[in-house]
């Protein structure tokens, strides 16, 4: 067990052996309500079963941010285990979260002053934060204390990138970014919009293509073009698209010196708006931050 404590949420992306391996406390992005039945992500519903639920009826598909309280209750669990403990939030500006996290820790914090917490806003989503939170575990087993693993963090999560291709636009209007009505006429056109998350962790519109295939090799193009190196650790998540997902791997393997290459499920908390088939690479160079 290492003295830091890695805590994320499910956005991450991260798969549960890979958690298990590194002492990664994952928790739920937000809650899940389907009519009148409530579910807590990756707890009391599966990943497979939510975006069943988003195919059955989209709109009926909401969800609800974590309380302080909640992330209150998951400190103090942590802390029986060690005094320090990391958590690595989404992007704040696509959620409550680091905001809601850190109230948590706040209340916590005053009950239990020798517990060491730090909530770092990663400033990004999917497989970009899931890297990000990997370097910190890693970080963490071999022996770094807090602020030596909050530094890795900051250095990868500066390097790290993150594009996403949509299957459909479908699902957008979940987002607000359209009318369900024009969502429906941007569908039947086939359009697949390709998006950045930022510096900042804002998603922007960066192109679009009509065939799959097509937006391969735009994803790859745009990767080598903001990476300026081939040799990468990739972190790819898929919405419901295991298929779509191994094929964009196997050509990321033949355009790359894959340093590490994850396959992981997009959590539905995300792509309820991004729809089912939606694809989102996160990566980042070697850094050399663990000699």
């Amino acid at each position: 067990m290492p003295n830091v404590l890695v805590m994320t949420d499910t956005v991450a992306c991260i798969p549960n052996k890979l958690a298990e391996e590194y002492h990664i406390k994952i928790v739920p992005a937000a809650n899940i309500a389907f009519g009148d039945q409530n579910y807590i992500e990756g707890v009391t519903i599966s990943v497979t079963e939510a975006y069943e639920l988003i195919k059955k009826d989209p709109d009926k598909f909401l969800t609800s941010a974590m309380t302080p309280g909640y992330f209150m209750d998951e400190y103090h669990k942590l802390s029986k285990k060690s005094s320090d403990i990391l958590h690595i939030t989404m992007a704040q500006v696509l959620s409550a979260n680091f905001k809601t996290a850190n109230l948590g820790a706040d209340t916590f914090r005053a009950k239990s002053p020798q517990t060491n917490i730090r909530v770092m806003d990663s400033r990004t989503v999917a497989g970009a934060q899931g890297l990000v939170v990997l370097a910190a575990a890693r970080a963490a087993a071999q022996g770094m204390n807090l602020d030596q693993v909050v530094y890795v963090a900051e250095q990868v999560r500066k390097k790290s990138g993150g594009f996403m291709m949509l299957d459909t636009l479908r699902y957008i209007y979940r987002t607000g970014r359209m009318s369900k009505e024009e969502a429906s006429k941007a569908a039947a056109l086939n359009i697949k919009p390709i998006n950045r998350v930022n510096d900042e962790g804002l998603v922007e519109f960066v192109d679009s293509v009509t065939e799959r295939e097509d937006g391969f090799k735009k994803l790859i193009e745009l990767i080598q073009k903001e990476a300026g190196t081939d040799a990468l650790h990739f972190l790819i998540s898929h919405a419901a698209a295991p298929e779509i997902a191994r094929e964009f791997s196997e050509l990321l393997r033949q355009k790359f010196n894959c340093l590490s290459l994850i396959i992981s499920d997009y959590s539905p908390v995300m792509g309820y708006g991004a729809g089912p088939g939606a694809l989102f690479a996160g990566f980042h160079p070697e850094l050399d931050l663990f000699k």
